[in-house]
C-alpha cells in the first residue's frame, strides 16, 4: 500500500507537543513509523510553531522547542513551496501558507482543527480533514 501524503497545520504539531499522549501524537508517530504516511512541511510552517510555541501564552523553553522542531525535522520531509496561493486572503491568510505546502508535496490530505481550512473541504484534489477524524484514517493503529 502507498503511504498517504499528509500536511499537518500548525494546530496539530502544537497540540502534540502540549500532550505527548495524545491520539493525535500516537497516530502521526505510529503512521510514519509503520509507513502508513509520509508527512510533509514547510520552512514557514516550522517558523509559524516556533514562534506559538516560543510565546508566553503556552510557555515552553527555548530548548523544549528547538528539541521539538529537531525532532519533527528528522521524522518530516521538510520542502520549499514554490507556487504562491491566495485562497484564504480574507479571513486568515497565514493559512495559505498550508495550503501551498500540500500543492507542493503533491499531498493527499490535510489535518487540521482551522476552521477556515476546514470549510474549504478539498484543494486541488488535496482532501482536508479534522484531526478528530484521523483516528479513522489509521484504524489498525487505534488499540496499539
Amino acid at each position: 500500500m502507498k503511504p498517504v501524503r499528509v500536511v499537518l497545520d500548525t494546530n496539530v504539531y502544537i497540540a502534540a507537543a502540549l500532550n505527548p499522549q495524545s491520539i493525535i501524537y500516537k497516530i502521526v508517530e505510529d503512521s510514519a513509523a509503520q509507513y502508513l504516511a509520509e508527512y510533509y512541511t514547510s520552512p514557514e510552517i516550522l517558523q509559524e510553531l516556533q514562534d506559538k510555541l516560543e510565546s508566553p501564552k503556552l510557555g515552553f523553553s527555548r530548548v523544549d522547542v528547538v528539541r521539538w522542531l529537531n525532532r519533527l525535522e528528522e521524522a518530516i520531509t521538510v520542502i520549499r513551496p514554490q507556487q504562491k496561493v491566495d485562497v484564504l486572503t480574507e479571513r486568515d491568510p497565514d493559512d495559505n501558507k498550508i495550503l501551498e505546502c500540500a500543492l507542493e508535496a503533491k499531498a493527499d490530505l490535510i489535518i487540521t482543527a482551522d476552521h477556515d481550512l476546514l470549510s474549504l473541504k478539498e484543494f486541488q484534489g488535496t482532501k482536508i480533514m479534522h484531526t478528530s477524524s484521523v483516528k479513522y484514517l489509521f484504524p489498525q493503529l487505534k488499540d496499539q
